[in-house]
């Protein structure tokens, strides 16, 4: 490959330590890398602004939080948007990594493999469910990378909960498994937010119902954590519907 159509190693090394491979170069500057054993692909070129990306689901790089950009990606690919640094570049190429792999479609289809399992008598609407919630929870453990959104502790995975922002019963089904629906919270936390006594602003910050006494809070420790560990624009509609429909003031 000529020396002027390389990508700088620390590209290079964000796409591999995110668990993409290069793979070949694309028209007009770009490169393209994938996940091994997959079809999976994303497109990255260098810029005098950063580094854009580029993947085949529409608006994916703005749910994630790159800056919109007007470059036309290549083709076969629908959404591109830049990430401006190394650090921006790192965590959206994780973000990206776990989303791609786990997409809602993905995750029907292996909750369609799971009923095809169990003899139909039993496949009722709480069985399905249930194994909805388990899918979407194995999800949401890569995505927040097994610890809590909110405090951030490494706690033992049966005390981590997938909690919907848009519940099961109110959401569509692509909604209930939409990785940006769900919060990777402790138990305690989960009950909060599912009775909304906790909710969440656009940016994350922890808002706290009136109903919950200072007693409460101090033993619940919600005054030692400001907000969310990650926020990105694809929880904002999700976080806004809690806020509007679920939580108590």
């Amino acid at each position: 490959m000529p020396r002027e159509m390389k990508l700088p190693t620390l590209v290079v090394k964000a796409l591999t330590d995110s668990g993409y491979d290069l793979l070949s170069t694309a028209e007009d500057g770009w490169f393209l890398a994938g996940i091994s054993g997959t079809p999976i692909r994303v497109a990255v070129r260098v810029s005098g602004q950063g580094v854009l990306l580029a993947g085949p689901e529409p608006n994916a790089m703005e749910r994630i939080g790159l800056i919109p950009v007007i470059q036309q990606p290549p083709r076969g690919m629908a959404s591109a948007g830049l990430a401006a640094d190394a650090a921006q570049l790192y965590d959206v190429l994780r973000v990206l990594h776990s989303l791609q792999t786990h997409p809602a479609s993905v995750l029907s289809a292996k909750v369609e493999a799971r009923l095809a399992a169990i003899p139909a008598t039993e496949r009722t609407n709480e069985v399905r469910q249930r194994i909805g919630q388990d899918v979407f929870r194995e999800a949401l453990l890569e995505l927040w990378e097994g610890r809590c959104a909110l405090s951030g502790s490494d706690l033992p995975l049966s005390l981590l909960r997938a909690s919907h922002a848009k519940p099961w019963s109110l959401a569509d089904d692509t909604e209930r498994l939409d990785p940006f629906n769900g919060l990777l919270l402790a138990v305690h936390y989960d009950a909060l937010f599912d009775q909304g006594l906790i909710t969440f602003g656009d940016d994350g910050s922890l808002l706290v119902s009136s109903l919950l006494s200072q007693d409460a809070r101090k033993t619940l420790h919600l005054d030692d954590f400001t907000s969310l560990r990650l926020i990105l624009p694809g929880h904002i509609e999700y976080l806004n519907f809690h806020r509007k429909n679920i939580a108590k003031q």
